[in-house]
């Protein structure tokens, strides 16, 4: 059975399914091909008031690892509301939310801190590698030191990324990781010169941090979640109470030393994808969990160094994913799909979804995946 269907992109109404030949004029058709009901693509975009609750609906059900994923409806709304407040320009405003929504159905969250230490410092441990050698006898020793700093202040961050346990493996989290980076190309001047990620750290089989249990913990006395709960305010305490003198890791068991930077089971994928995506690993990790930090110049990203202006749609498949984005502030839409970047062309299916055949088309995944 057939159904006529609107086409939002090229405005025509197509009987499904339908073979057509496209022509040379314009550009926007590659054909002959055969068009059949387009499947629905997921939507990146900016959070808005609407999305509130569907969002503290899966993100209640977070593992308490996950400190910065809202997990009240109250601290759902404060980020939304935030969020909203950054891109009305309004001052003050240092947090930003997204979703990916398929149909209608909220499939995940992202963030972005536009600038760290606005509020507070951003701490962090550095890993330093020293070397000695006994003048007087044939003995040596390297060993590892941590010591606290704020390398990261004045960077952005990619910060929260949380996907509904019900949507996961349906391609939402290259979405909800990789928009964020076409969000930021898209209002440059928004954000600093350099962007951080800081992964969640390694726990072992019953949720425990070695890295928080053997070191950090010894001096910050008192549970994993509270400690990152204040660090989130007035994170004085930190500075107060870590050594400021560089701690030996030859001193800690080995399973915390083994920790720092380490990345969590679960968040090991992200972290590549990131690296894929032209982040590269530092010697900074997580001063609770030890989890890695990583970075990149915000103009060094895969993104901004393949970024195209499309000139029409309608490519149907490709050998690579990519990144088509459009829009600016609450009005920016992001999807991934086909592309031809040499007749610098967009996806059928991004551009449905996107409402526009010529948006910003840029490498979603690197040639390696």
């Amino acid at each position: 059975m057939s159904a006529l269907v609107l086409n939002s992109v090229w405005g025509l109404a197509i009987d499904w399914p339908y073979t057509a030949t496209a022509g040379a004029s314009g550009g926007r058709l590659a054909g002959p091909f055969n068009l059949e009901r387009p499947p629905v693509t997921a939507l990146f975009r900016p959070a808005n008031a609407e999305d509130i609750s569907a969002i503290y609906k899966f993100t209640s059900k977070a593992d308490s690892g996950l400190t910065t994923v809202p997990k009240t409806k109250q601290a759902v709304t404060e980020y939304v509301s935030e969020s909203l407040d950054f891109l009305a320009h309004k001052p003050g405003a240092n947090r930003l939310l997204f979703v990916a929504e398929r149909e209608g159905k909220i499939l995940g969250i992202s963030g972005i801190i536009p600038r760290l230490g606005v509020d507070r410092p951003f701490y962090s441990f550095k890993r330093s590698r020293h070397a000695r050698k006994a003048s007087q006898l044939d003995l040596s020793v390297r060993y590892d030191t941590l010591q606290l700093t704020t390398d990261f202040d004045d960077y952005t961050e990619l910060a929260t990324i949380f996907i509904d346990p019900e949507s996961r493996g349906s391609g939402a989290g290259r979405l909800l990781s990789i928009g964020r980076l076409g969000f930021i190309h898209a209002h440059r001047d928004r954000f600093e010169k350099d962007l951080m990620a800081d992964i969640r750290g390694w726990v072992d089989e019953d949720g425990v941090s070695p890295f928080w249990k053997h070191l950090t913990s010894r001096f910050i006395q008192t549970n994993f979640d509270e400690a990152d709960h204040h660090s989130a305010g007035d994170a004085a305490f930190i500075v107060e109470l870590l050594p400021a003198l560089p701690i030996l890791m030859n001193l800690l068991p080995e399973a915390a030393a083994n920790c720092a930077g380490k990345p969590h089971d679960l968040s090991a994928g992200a972290m590549n994808l990131l690296l894929s995506a032209g982040f590269q690993d530092t010697d900074l990790c997580d001063i609770f969990d030890g989890g890695p930090a990583i970075r990149c110049r915000t103009d060094r990203t895969l993104i901004s160094q393949t970024v195209y202006q499309a000139t029409g749609g309608g490519v149907a498949e490709s050998e690579c994913k990519y990144l088509h984005f459009t829009g600016e502030g609450k009005n920016f839409r992001a999807a991934i799909g086909a592309a031809y970047p040499g007749a610098e062309k967009a996806g059928r299916e991004a551009c449905d979804a996107l409402g526009t055949i010529t948006p910003l088309v840029a490498l979603a995944q690197n040639r390696r995946g």
